[in-house]
């Protein structure tokens, strides 16, 4: 007797009416690799993402001290450190004094004395500016600061290096620079 169409059809669904255990651990299997691959994916990103995010906070960190430095170098004369400040022996502790003289914006003006002062912070790892009874903070995550005057050359120049240390969730971008500033030449 043969068995109509219809009745086989429902009989093979019914026979077919679940996953069996191999089905469900290669699915399980094969989801779980994919999963994997996206969250390294997605961690590798986010370690991009935030080292890149370091090396730009670092790099501004170092150009905000370079474009307020490079004003007062240019109204001052090179400092004069006591016990320190040559190249064998550069400052680390001892603030960095520019002094010269301001003109005002006006035709008859007079030359006003300028006196600018950069401390370092060790602890707070902070560079403040200080002009007069105001003071501004021009680097900060400034893990390490040295400067000299190097007076091999015609004129003399200082050299002032930077670390900058800038972390983000575990992870950490150390920026170094030397940057050279060339204070106004006064006439003997």
């Amino acid at each position: 007797m043969k068995v109509p169409l219809r009745a086989q059809v429902a009989e093979r669904r019914r026979r077919q009416a679940g996953y069996t255990l191999i089905e469900l651990i290669v699915a399980s299997a094969i989801g779980l690799m994919v999963m994997g691959a996206l969250t390294s994916v997605v961690l590798t990103m986010t370690l991009g993402a935030n080292i890149a995010t370091s090396r730009v906070e670092a790099s501004a960190q170092i150009r905000n001290f370079q474009l307020t430095a490079y004003d007062d170098f240019a109204l001052s004369r090179p400092p004069n450190p006591p016990g320190c400040g040559t190249q064998a022996g550069p400052c680390t502790t001892q603030d960095m004094v520019l002094t010269g003289d301001r003109m005002p914006n006006q035709a008859d003006g007079v030359a006003a004395p300028f006196t600018a002062r950069y401390s370092w912070d060790r602890s707070d790892q902070t560079v403040t500016r200080f002009v007069n009874a105001s003071s501004r903070v021009v680097a900060s995550s400034v893990t390490g600061y040295s400067w000299y005057v190097d007076q091999s050359g015609a004129h003399p120049v200082v050299v002032v290096g930077m670390n900058v240390t800038v972390g983000f969730y575990n992870t950490s971008y150390t920026e170094s620079q030397t940057l050279l500033f060339y204070p106004r030449v006064t006439a003997p």
